[in-house]
């Protein structure tokens, strides 16, 4: 997997898109990330960064988890 496209949605909400070979490209139709073959990633655009890191944060942000109806009745 590429490294932008654990951010894809993030990213597509604010107007960027990521084509099949990991580049981001601008609402312009500008480059403005991309990794190469080696994994190396190369970012041009702070926006791309901030929006990654804010989704990142969201993406680690530990789940709820769900209660089972017949477990908790068990337990009375």
């Amino acid at each position: 997997m590429k490294f932008y496209e654990k951010y894809k949605k993030a990213l597509e909400a604010h107007g960027y898109r990521i084509d099949e070979h990991g580049c981001v490209w601008d609402e312009r139709g500008n480059q403005a990330a991309s990794e190469d073959r080696f994994g190396n990633v190369g970012c041009s655009d702070y926006n791309i960064t901030e929006i990654c890191r804010k989704a990142q944060v969201e993406m680690d942000k530990p789940k709820p988890k769900k209660v089972n109806a017949a477990a908790s009745k068990k337990e009375e």
